[in-house]
């Protein structure tokens, strides 16, 4: 079994701020959501569709489901929540 890695919580709480904020500050399009999350902050694309994306990033543990509006092209919704918070469903 592979040694458990504790996760750093401040750096954590830290990613989550910074994508909360990108969100809100100015809505992405999905591409600029990919770029983000994809290029800059080393998040995986679980499911990668326009309509309904999941992202992972399993150094801070965390994901990110993204829903974008197709009439706008920018999110409808998002939800950052931790790998703990995940298995109880996300809020």
């Amino acid at each position: 079994m592979p040694e458990q890695v504790p996760i750093d919580r401040d750096a954590q709480e830290a990613m989550k701020a910074r994508i909360r904020e990108t969100f809100a500050a100015n809505p992405p399009t999905y591409d600029e959501v990919r770029e983000l999350l994809g290029g800059a902050l080393g998040f995986h694309a679980k499911e990668d569709r326009p309509a309904l994306a999941l992202w992972e990033n399993g150094e801070h543990e965390l994901f990110v489901l993204v829903h974008i509006d197709p009439k706008t092209g920018t999110p409808r919704d998002y939800a950052v929540s931790t790998f703990e918070e995940a298995e109880g469903g996300f809020e």
